[in-house]
């Protein structure tokens, strides 16, 4: 006799609406926690758990509109739930009229990938979260630096020194296919290593990248001698997702032998369902049918595996159910949603070879992984190299990538040595011919740092991108998106275009002369600008937005009159100061979102105009005219119309 009939219920599939519904109550609750928010999150008002955030109800928008201050949403959801809270997260997310369902199909009424999304946000949020927490209490940051930190990390999702040792390291560089790290896989704990930190959304985004072709960066491992594995100096994250993913992590591993010793009488069928007759136990169906284990786990030990109960674990996880991570054509796409063993025989194209999935990472195959491997080295300076390669390996911010990828357009090398950012030693010329002949050339990144962003990861230049982009990037009738993204739009067009005005060079010298002039007349009028400007009245440095705006503005009325931007100045000093005092619309948004930023600068601009008595349309003609477009237009577009 079998136990097949009386756990024919153990064996249901589970639907994965209930794992996104799972993680995104447990990160919502975990939102609710903390003590401590940053500039423009308002507080929690009471703590909730994951029991209370019910998906049957509308109880679900309430919770998560408590915490949605911690999701930088681009607009505040509605507090009265309903469809308007529902339409208003498609239009979040960027989802189709489709991922809202009818009423009575499923609770919520949201498709799985808008859960997806979702979860995926809040998964994100609750790591920010910890990071700024993190700083405020292990760095000893005041709550305005940890707060820029959080914002900074947001905007880039939509980025102690010890004594060198004087003996010699012993490396070498190669290149190992995967199943070398999987075989044998390496000490994932050495003391100098942090947790697993992952989300589940980056571990995901690495897979579909592997699967895909990406090539990875490289790992660096130490060999700690013959017999014993290697200890991971960097790439922990990278291998542990990859170990997991297909169910070889140690510590997965041994889990799954306890709880196979445990029921080493019970026996399964082909099925994956308990059969007295069956040819496998616990062991075999972890290593060939993960979904038949799942079952099986809640069969065998009374309840099912949650997330975090995988987590803690090891267990492998899923590919994501859209194509948003490149999981497309005829090979990809049927892997969206499925655990590793349902994909093992699917034929894919990597590295040019069309091999089944198993062999990607199984098989010394074409595709593989540059190692760099210490062979001889002491554990201080184990230390001292993680150290290194970890600031080397710190993410990328929107800045340096942009830097990489349109490099090739003059206005990214312009931009970049007229900031001060590039290598003092090369001649500013030989990085961009337009800059050469300018004349106290360098007055322009002084007056940056003077403003108050520093030399370090490029954040002089990012702010005089995003200058540039505001004066003269139209969008054609387009919302702007974010700062990074509008700047990236703007490269991107002349990229595309090798006869757009702001491809030439000689638009270029004109344009960098421009701003060296504005900047040098907005800075040396420090009695125009409100101390609410700098630090909120408490320090030197500029914020952002102000500076943006009335920089902007400075410049469109210089390229407009030129000939009397002084005597207007002096006339009109006064009202100025006094707008940028008084008056609302020189008032800064308590949350910059990304709508709320450009209607802040599209007001201050026009304002700073008309206080100089100039009509801002024609100060915008002026600037289309000098450099082929103008970006007044498109800011104007995204002005908000008061709330009644």
């Amino acid at each position: 006799m079998t136990d097949h009939i009386e756990h024919e219920n153990d064996f249901d599939e589970e639907d994965p609406r209930d794992l996104f519904l799972e993680s995104i109550a447990e990160g919502l609750a975990t939102l609710s926690e903390a003590s401590d928010t940053p500039n423009g999150v308002d507080p929690v008002s009471s703590i909730f758990s994951s029991g209370d955030v019910d998906f049957t109800s509308d109880a679900w928008m309430n919770k998560l509109a408590e915490v949605q201050g911690w999701l930088s949403l681009s607009e505040d959801l509605p507090l009265t739930g309903g469809e308007p809270f529902l339409q208003a997260l498609v239009v979040e997310f960027n989802l189709e009229p489709n991922d809202l369902l009818a009423p009575g199909v499923a609770n919520p009424p949201l498709s799985l990938r808008a859960l997806e999304r979702l979860n995926e946000r809040v998964e994100a949020a609750v790591r920010l979260q910890g990071n700024y927490l993190e700083e405020l209490e292990a760095k000893g940051a005041n709550r305005g630096t940890a707060s820029q930190s959080w914002a900074d990390a947001w905007a880039e999702i939509d980025a102690g020194e010890e004594a060198v040792t004087p003996e010699p390291v012993t490396a070498k560089a190669a290149v190992w296919p995967i199943f070398q790290l999987t075989k044998k896989p390496p000490n994932l704990t050495p003391s100098y290593q942090r947790g697993d930190v992952w989300a589940n959304g980056d571990r995901q985004s690495l897979m579909e990248s592997i699967l895909r072709g990406v090539p990875l960066p490289s790992v660096i491992l130490l060999r700690t001698g013959p017999s014993t594995p290697h200890e991971v100096v960097d790439g922990k994250q990278r291998l542990t997702a990859i170990l997991r993913f297909v169910g070889k992590h140690p510590v997965a591993k041994q889990k799954v032998a306890e709880v196979t010793a445990r029921h080493k009488d019970k026996k399964f069928n082909d099925q994956g369902r308990l059969d007295d007759q069956g040819k496998r136990d616990l062991t075999d169906l972890f290593n060939e049918d993960y979904p038949a284990f799942r079952r099986a786990w809640k069969a065998l030990e009374g309840s099912p595996l949650k997330s975090t109960d995988e987590n803690e674990h090891y267990f492998p996880f899923k590919l994501r159910t859209t194509g948003d991570g490149g999981l497309v054509g005829p090979y990809l796409e049927p892997l969206r949603g499925k655990y590793y063993t349902q994909i093992k025989d699917r034929e894919i194209n990597v590295a040019n070879q069309q091999i089944v999935v198993e062999a990607l990472f199984e098989d010394p195959v074409d595709y593989t992984v540059p190692v760099i491997e210490y062979t001889q080295a002491s554990q201080a300076q184990i230390h001292e190299v993680f150290r290194l390669y970890n600031k080397q390996g710190v993410h990328l911010n929107a800045e340096e990538i942009r830097n990489a990828v349109y490099h090739e357009v003059e206005l990214t090398r312009a931009t970049l040595a007229a900031a001060g950012d590039a290598d003092p030693n090369t001649d500013v010329a030989k990085i961009s011919k337009s800059l050469a002949g300018i004349e106290d050339l360098g007055r322009l990144g002084d007056a940056l740092t003077d403003y108050g962003f520093g030399g370090t990861r490029y954040k002089r230049s990012k702010v005089l991108s995003w200058v540039i982009s505001v004066l003269v990037h139209d969008t054609k009738g387009k919302d702007l998106a974010s700062t990074s993204r509008n700047i990236d739009d703007l490269l991107k067009t002349i990229q595309k275009n090798g006869s757009h005005p702001l491809a030439q060079s000689p638009t270029l010298t004109k344009l960098f002369s421009l701003l060296l002039n504005a900047v040098e007349l907005h800075s040396s009028h420090d009695e125009l600008w409100s101390d609410r400007f700098k630090d909120g009245g408490k320090g030197a440095k500029w914020q952002e937005l102000q500076l943006v705006g009335s920089l902007v503005g400075i410049t469109m009325a210089l390229a407009a009159s030129p000939d009397d931007i002084e005597d207007r100045i002096e006339a009109n000093a006064d009202a100025i100061r006094t707008a940028s005092e008084e008056s609302a619309d020189w008032h800064r948004p308590e949350k910059t979102q990304t709508k709320t930023q450009w209607d802040y600068i599209a007001r201050i601009i026009k304002s700073l105009l008309e206080l100089l008595e100039l009509d801002p349309d024609q100060a915008a003609e002026a600037v289309r005219l000098q450099f082929g477009s103008s970006g007044y237009a498109s800011l104007q577009r995204m002005r908000i119309n008061p709330k009644s």
